[in-house]
């Protein structure tokens, strides 16, 4: 039921340890980040004649929206909670959203729901009266009791708040938190959430093993949202006007495709011609390749909050140690990494604490100055010498080793194709090894990139900081991410230490003492920001002189649209920076066909 993140590696409630025990390892890899690069889909507009109006009078026109994608659709599903084989373009189609975030404005923007409301303990859901899927049927809370409990069933992560929840009406539902919880997580959780659960298709499933739902492949969906489906084979979705979708009067054309491409490449040329395709929802594309682009190829950088950074094995010989983990962040030149790898939609971690770049000054405020930064423009070797002496290293032949001779080395892992994060391997292990490490990068295709850390089989290897979409603008979600992190199963091996009282050095020169899981877990307890910044903020300090991970960059996910063709959310529109344009800008009128 994933609605908001899209290609991030975050964009399934279900957790991972959940999906790998019934799905196998095969399942990690629809929960990775952007494979090549990025997520991709294509289209082609096509007008030949008005094919009807809308409710409201206007034209609905004859005309195609395609969009690039990567994958094969006829291997592909639309149950959402079933990730191995789901996609998220195709669901975004079919099925209408609960609410939206919207990195323009800072808000959240009602989908299906007509109001939310949280008092206290207490979280009101009413949707919308016009809200119906696309045989004819009224969506009730009859669909969405069966949506929770399945939900329940298959470890959603909105249950970790939930005690219980009432159906008030047809209408309205409301659910009842396990105790004080930080409105906006709420929020957060409940862009999550599509209309996407029909009692007559999944009641099935409430008296069978979870793993029996999660690996059924829902073929033929009953949409609520914008497009009902038509039709999927090796080379494309089809859609088709869903007209009982209740903003119907926005979607002024009659057809939608995901067409699918052999990659970043394959896109990236179709773009640069632009007579074929009209966008790709997420694509990497570096700035020589952007600069052959057809001139009404437009491009939507969206915050991702989410990046490239170093997961360390805290059960290593070597990175166990806090001063080895804060001397190779000492060695790093994030700038470098930047600059080899795409200074258009990437940037800096100004200071690797836990929390994403753009939003580290509101939180930290007048503490962020105490906070080192690790040189993010430069390496300085000397701090990273002085911390591996203390330690007890040293250099001889060129590298680090420890009292018993150990060298500070092994393979540093790097997912296959993922063309950006293969030159920012190349850069930090060409750093590191110039400094006396010795470390072999080993590129791996995504299944197996995951596995040898789900596996705790390395030393340090590449992964994302950040567990990415609108939720990671809250500190609480990137920093209990990176202390337990579900995805690979706690093989990082620092859950034992993130429940354990540490004492480590504070920022007034003297000690700290905490337990950082529950320092983090006060974040998601707090009424509001005001509350919650001391837990933040002790929280951060924590992470930053602990480094569970480091987070080195994070970026804007690049998003492309034409618009010859097409209408655009304009710059500063509260549309505009929504996940996903080719999805939402439909939803709100925003991408129309112009006739």
């Amino acid at each position: 039921m994933s609605a908001d993140d899209g290609s991030d590696g975050y964009d399934h409630a279900v957790s991972r340890r959940k999906i790998l025990s019934v799905a196998g390892a095969s399942g990690v890899a629809a929960l990775a980040g952007c494979a090549s690069g990025g997520d991709s889909g294509g289209s082609d507009p096509t007008d030949s004649g008005d094919s009807g109006t809308t409710s409201g009078g206007d034209s609905v026109h004859q005309a195609t929206y395609t969009n690039a994608y990567t994958g094969n659709p006829a291997d592909l599903h639309f149950n959402t909670s079933g990730i191995q084989n789901y996609r998220w373009p195709a669901g975004r189609s079919v099925f209408a959203p609960f609410m939206k975030y919207s990195f323009t404005s800072s808000e959240f923007i009602l989908g299906a729901l007509s109001d939310l409301t949280i008092d206290g303990q207490e979280v009101t859901l009413t949707f919308r009266d016009d809200l119906k899927w696309d045989n004819g049927d009224e969506w009730t809370t009859e669909d969405f009791d069966v949506q929770l409990q399945l939900a329940e069933k298959t470890g959603s992560s909105i249950w970790g708040y939930l005690e219980d929840y009432e159906i008030v009406d047809e209408k309205t539902a409301r659910l009842h938190l396990a105790g004080p919880t930080n409105p906006r997580i709420v929020k957060f959780e409940l862009t999550n959430f599509l209309v996407d659960t029909k009692v007559e298709t999944h009641e099935q499933f409430l008296d069978k093993d979870a793993s029996e739902f999660l690996r059924w492949a829902w073929e033929d969906p009953v949409a609520s949202g914008m497009w009902s489906f038509v039709n999927k084979d090796r080379q494309a979705f089809e859609f088709e006007r869903n007209p009982e979708f209740y903003n119907a009067d926005n979607v002024n054309f009659d057809r939608f495709m995901i067409e699918s491409f052999g990659g970043n490449t394959a896109q990236q040329q179709a773009l640069m011609s632009a007579d074929h395709v009209d966008g790709a929802p997420s694509l990497f594309c570096p700035p020589e390749i952007v600069d052959q682009f057809a001139d009404h190829v437009e491009q939507v950088n969206i915050p991702a909050k989410w990046g490239y950074g170093i997961v360390f094995n805290h059960a290593d010989r070597h990175f166990g140690k806090r001063a080895v983990r804060q001397a190779t962040a000492h060695v790093i030149d994030r700038q470098s990494i930047v600059e080899n790898a795409g200074p258009r939609s990437k940037f800096v971690t100004e200071t690797p604490c836990g929390i994403a770049p753009r939003d580290q000054e509101y939180w930290l405020d007048d503490m962020q100055s105490d906070f080192e930064t690790y040189s993010p423009e430069s390496q300085d070797t000397e701090t990273a010498t002085q911390l591996l002496e203390d330690a007890g290293y040293e250099k001889q032949g060129g590298t680090w080793q420890d009292e018993s001779g150990n060298t500070i080395s092994g393979d540093y892992y790097s997912p296959a194709g993922w063309t950006d994060w293969t030159t920012m391997t190349q850069t930090v292990v060409s750093q590191l090894n110039d400094f006396g490490f010795d470390f072999s990068i080993s590129t791996k295709p995504t299944n197996d990139w995951f596995s040898q850390y789900s596996n705790s089989n390395f030393s340090m290897g590449s992964l994302y900081w950040l567990p990415g979409g609108s939720r990671s603008s809250f500190p609480y979600f990137p920093l209990r991410y990176q202390l337990w992190e579900d995805e690979i199963g706690g093989g990082h091996n620092y859950r034992e230490a993130a429940q354990t009282e540490q004492t480590i050095p504070g920022p007034d020169g003297g000690e700290m003492t905490i337990t950082p899981l529950e320092e983090v877990d006060q974040i998601a307890k707090q009424p509001d920001d005001e509350a919650a910044r001391e837990y933040v903020q002790r929280a951060a300090w924590h992470n930053h002189i602990e480094l569970p991970f480091l987070g080195l960059v994070s970026k804007f996910e690049q998003s492309w649209t034409t618009d010859d063709d097409w209408t655009i959310a304009e710059e500063g529109d509260a549309n505009r920076q929504v996940k996903w344009p080719q999805f939402w800008w439909v939803h709100e009128g925003d991408l129309q066909y112009k006739g």
